[in-house]
């Protein structure tokens, strides 16, 4: 079964590899609902204990992201629904930036003592007070977000710098923008045809390193 890397790499590859064709013609490579969910699971949930899940359900033009936390006997579950107003998947960028459609919404609160949910009350007082929204905060001091200007920002970085193969096809094309349609994320992809048709300095530097020439 493709993941989420997979579908990225083989649709764009398949896109540069008849460039030919694409002479500044953008084209769009469609990631499934399911597969960005994978995706958030391998990454984020499977790797943050105090999230149980976090998954999102897109629509055209907004996602709605779900998650469930679970932090020193409180187990909350939560859905803040969201704009992508920005993507950036290039060589040198890997971000995407959501802004809030609306604040977070509380499905339901378990608590395991009742002065936790004293204490919970107070915190979303707190929140309301500040004008700060729950949900951003917390996946903001979990590590899997920043945010900035009321901007959420998701830096892929993390996941992808590491897997060669994802890199070079980034070296070939830009992507910076995207559009939400029902059940996909759907990328605009250009050619970089600098890259496509001729080794960068740094390319050519690793191959007299390597003695290639």
């Amino acid at each position: 079964m493709q993941n989420f890397f997979q579908r990225l790499v083989t649709g764009v590859q398949d896109f540069y590899q008849k460039a030919e064709e694409l002479i500044e013609e953008e084209r769009e490579l469609p990631l499934s609902q399911k597969l960005l969910n994978d995706f958030i699971e391998r990454y984020v949930t499977e790797n943050v204990d105090q999230i149980k899940d976090l998954h999102a359900d897109i629509f055209d033009g907004w996602l709605r992201l779900f998650a469930t936390i679970e932090f020193k006997g409180v187990n909350a579950q939560l859905y803040v629904d969201l704009y992508l107003i920005q993507l950036h998947l290039n060589r040198e960028t890997q971000e995407l930036v959501f802004e809030q459609k609306n604040g977070t919404q509380v499905v339901q609160i378990d608590f395991n003592k009742w002065t936790k949910k004293i204490a919970f009350q107070f915190a979303m007082w707190f929140y309301r007070f500040k004008g700060i929204d729950p949900l951003a905060d917390i996946l903001s001091r979990l590590g899997i977000i920043t945010v900035r200007s009321n901007l959420l920002h998701l830096n892929l970085e993390r996941w992808l710098a590491h897997r060669p193969k994802v890199m070079r096809v980034l070296r070939r094309v830009e992507i910076n923008r995207a559009q939400l349609r029902e059940d996909q994320l759907v990328l605009q992809a250009n050619l970089n045809f600098m890259a496509l048709f001729g080794r960068s300095a740094e390319e050519r530097l690793l191959d007299e390193e390597n003695g290639r020439g």
